[in-house]
């Protein structure tokens, strides 16, 4: 951020719910001129920024850039193309560039790769997942080391992640090649798997849908691929199960055979406790969800003495995954419906912020003590909820007017709770 002519850093923490400010800082970037600044890329751990035709990396650590400062990494003109905060193509080379404790940067120059280069999949596990104009390959961050993995057309190459993401298999793949591969990009070549159950003309139409109850192919050919890991007679472990199956609806988590729908992959497999389509309310949206077997949006689908039946559905009144929802005149944080009779028109947020009454100490066991302070308003006054798990009437702050108030400001939140504190 630019402010009264200097650069900072400005450094932002917020509780696990994602919405209570918990502290906010900034430090002085010296010798850096704010001159047509322009932040480039965030990565969550590094800023890479333009500045005075200079690009900087810098660490998103304000104890790191107070003690060892900041330092150009290349000029402008010597930089034809940037991928991500990490590659940087530089006269015709490639480097992988990463900062030292001490905010140097190391510029490790990587020869083998060639023209365009793209991130495929980077889990943050010390390889990176990317592709040049000539091959796929592994990149070790730490041994400054590429491999190439094989008989992959860079081109025509797709990466599927599963819904878990700690699955072992992921899936990596082209027209004619197909790997099962984990997140340190460990890989497994089952195309041979495929060619044994009568797949012999590729992937090229392929779509994968990845499902919490079972991931799916669906090769445009009249079959269905499930996953369902198995170990084969022949002794050796088989993944993908084809099935003359369609998909239900636009949701691409439910198969129909035989006019009946099944709840996972082995399930229909094994053509166990199905549900008949007859009973289903609304077809076209019958899908899984993670809380029940299947729901229409009108119906739920439960197990019941090992059949599927329909229940009504139950009415929730929280419909969205936001931490913070106001229905007309209703309040609700988390799960928690708060009082809110006393607004006279719809509330509208103005933020939360954190009193930290004791830190954490890991040593003595002690976990981290809070108060929670969450701040609406009316259009007329200022209304502050505290501990609201706990306490669901808001105070009203009768001084403050809501006319000029900032949303979701640190400064003006922090105010605002220090009129609520005792001294």
């Amino acid at each position: 951020m630019v402010e009264n002519g200097g650069m900072f850093l400005q450094e932002t923490i917020k509780d696990s719910n994602k919405v209570s400010y918990v502290s906010q800082d900034k430090e002085l970037l010296k010798g850096v001129n704010g001159q047509d600044f322009r932040v480039i890329s965030d990565d969550g751990k590094y800023i890479l920024f333009l500045t005075d035709a200079m690009y900087y990396l810098v660490p998103k650590s304000l104890y790191t850039v107070k003690e060892y400062g900041v330092n150009p990494l290349f000029r402008e003109d010597e930089v034809n193309k940037i991928v991500s905060n990490q590659f940087y193509l530089v006269s015709g080379d490639w480097y992988y560039v990463v900062l030292a404790y001490n905010g140097q940067s190391i510029k490790h120059k990587i020869p083998e790769l060639k023209g365009n280069l793209e991130i495929i999949a980077n889990f943050n596990r010390g390889e990176i997942l990317l592709k040049d104009d000539h091959a796929v390959y592994i990149y070790y961050e730490g041994e400054n080391k590429l491999k190439e993995i094989p008989h992959l057309s860079p081109s025509q190459t797709h990466f599927v992640q599963s819904l878990d993401f700690y699955q072992q298999h992921h899936y990596l793949y082209d027209d004619d090649t197909f790997y099962l591969i984990n997140i340190r990009f460990i890989y497994q070549d089952i195309t041979k798997q495929f060619n044994l159950q009568g797949k012999r003309d590729g992937f090229t139409n392929a779509e994968i849908h990845p499902s919490y109850s079972g991931d799916s192919i669906d090769t445009k050919d009249g079959l269905l691929w499930l996953y369902a890991h198995r170990t084969v007679p022949q002794g050796e472990d088989s993944f993908f199960t084809p099935v003359q199956a369609t998909y239900l609806n636009k949701y691409k988590d439910v198969y129909v055979y035989h006019d009946k729908v099944y709840a996972d992959n082995w399930d229909l497999i094994q053509e166990r406790q199905p549900l008949d389509l007859v009973v289903v309310k609304n077809p076209e949206e019958l899908h899984r969800p993670v809380t029940v077997v299947f729901s229409d949006n009108v119906l739920e689908y439960l197990y019941h003495e090992h059949q599927l039946q329909p229940q009504e559905k139950k009415i929730k009144l929280k419909t969205t995954e936001d931490y913070i929802e106001i229905q007309k005149q209703r309040i609700f944080i988390g799960a928690d419906e708060l009082s809110s009779d006393i607004f006279l028109n719809t509330p509208i947020f103005l933020g939360s912020i954190v009193n930290v009454i004791k830190p954490c100490d890991s040593r003595m066991g002690d976990s981290v003590v809070v108060d929670y302070y969450y701040f609406f308003t009316d259009g007329n006054k200022v209304y502050a909820y505290v501990n609201p798990s706990v306490k669901k009437t808001p105070q009203v702050l009768d001084n403050v007017s809501p006319q000029g108030l900032k949303a979701d400001d640190y400064e003006t939140l922090q105010k605002l709770m220090n009129m609520l504190i005792t001294p």
